[in-house]
């Protein structure tokens, strides 16, 4: 099987998103229509690149890469297929992120880097920052996005760990940019107003809590 540029790039965004469906494909770009999109995943799947995962629960099939692909992606992408998991919670969570992802590049303008290309490390503060997203618009802005199955102290500590982001000087170090913003999308106004709450005093940083629907992103079913 021949591999295009195109199928190498898909396979990026694939390992990168954690998993796509079909429709997710078409908004992200990648193809303009149906039957280009099923052409392209069939061969994929063949190849043993892809790899479909149905369930009772969803009306499309989800797509994942495997580690089969791990010589098209490049090292360090490759690393993130080894051991990735498929849990329904999991790929709700994936799939929901990539909908806010979809909604939120059209309206800011600004490109997407993933969860995987921030992970950073606070080490003399002993913090961790890990977003689900970031949108390099004018400000750039951080992306959470919460299912409700986080515990109030385990989010109050995320949001500490942006707040020593913000005040130690290390943004522009560990990031390229000295300012940010944190906006959160989460699944009702009730859940909104709980996280707000949790927001640091003298943060360092705007904090921007709103439910999925206000900004328009699809909530993934669940189906765990």
């Amino acid at each position: 099987m021949r591999i295009t540029k195109r199928d190498v790039t898909v396979l990026k965004d694939l390992a990168l998103s954690h998993a796509l469906t079909r429709d997710q494909f078409m908004k992200l770009g990648h193809f303009s229509s149906i039957t280009r999109t099923n052409t392209c995943l069939r061969r994929l799947v063949s190849a043993k690149l892809v790899a479909r995962l149905q369930t009772p629960f969803w009306g499309q099939s989800i797509y994942t890469v495997t580690k089969c692909a791990t010589d098209l992606v490049g090292p360090r992408i490759a690393s993130l297929i080894k051991g990735r998991s498929v849990s329904p919670r999991f790929l709700q969570h994936a799939l929901t992120v990539t909908e806010a992802r979809i909604v939120l590049c059209e309206q800011l303008g600004g490109p997407w880097r993933f969860e995987p290309q921030l992970w950073r490390k606070l080490d003399r503060l002993q913090h961790e920052i890990r977003p689900d997203g970031l949108v390099l618009s004018t400000v750039p802005v951080f992306v959470e996005i919460d299912l409700g199955h986080v515990a109030p102290t385990k989010f109050r500590e995320k949001l500490l760990g942006y707040q020593a982001l913000a005040t130690s000087g290390d943004c522009e170090a560990l990031y390229g940019f000295p300012t940010f913003r944190l906006l959160t999308l989460t699944t009702g106004t009730l859940r909104a107003h709980r996280l707000s709450r949790l927001t640091p005093l003298d943060a360092g940083y705007e904090h921007c809590v709103q439910t999925l629907a206000s900004l328009g992103v699809t909530l993934t079913n669940d189906w765990s």
